[in-house]
């Protein structure tokens, strides 16, 4: 940010932590009051405001969020459902239910890419998500890239798609909406 009367310098080391000075170019000082919360002057929150922006518009531009939380704010933002974390041995996954009657439609966790290729010398770690769809639909997305046989799952109907951003999110969030399907009640 350069203004008339204020100069942002923001650094982006390689490890990603973004930091960053204001100064005020008539005295050539750093602006120490962006730093104080309680500071609630107006011209002083112009200054952070813009300081704020300046940040928003880095992070929107540099940082991409990863495909597996993408996916978790799309099922939160179309159904309104958020995960439970059930499995005291893998805390971190995440399991999509619907709130009707808590049947699953969707498994969100990190698995070794080589417990899905069966290549046991993979150790890489991939975001994977579980869902289910039509019995019909396996074996043409079996012979595609990024689909595999569920993990941990029942291989008639449920499958682990890799989320590696090769596959649209839309095209994912899709999936799932016929995966939440199948958890409907039927009327």
């Amino acid at each position: 940010m350069k203004s008339d009367n204020f100069l942002a310098k923001i650094r982006i080391p390689s490890a990603g932590k973004v930091s960053g000075n204001v100064y005020d170019l008539d005295t050539g000082e750093e602006y120490l009051l962006l730093r104080v919360e309680s500071n609630t002057g107006s011209f002083s929150a112009v200054v952070k405001a813009e300081y704020r922006a300046i940040l928003q518009d880095i992070a929107g531009k540099c940082f991409v969020k990863a495909q597996a939380d993408r996916i978790k704010d799309g099922i939160k933002t179309r159904y309104g459902d958020e995960p439970d974390f059930p499995f005291k041995k893998f805390p971190d996954y995440a399991v999509f239910r619907n709130p009707q009657n808590r049947k699953w439609y969707g498994l969100l966790m990190a698995v070794l890419l080589g417990k899905l290729t069966g290549d046991e010398k993979d150790q890489q770690e991939a975001a994977v998500l579980n869902l289910k769809l039509a019995e019909g639909k396996m074996p043409a997305l079996l012979k595609k890239a990024d689909f595999f046989p569920a993990y941990h799952m029942n291989k008639q109907n449920w499958l682990s798609v890799l989320l590696n951003n090769d596959l649209p999110d839309e095209e994912v969030l899709a999936m799932l909406d016929e995966s939440r399907a199948f958890t409907e009640r039927k009327k």
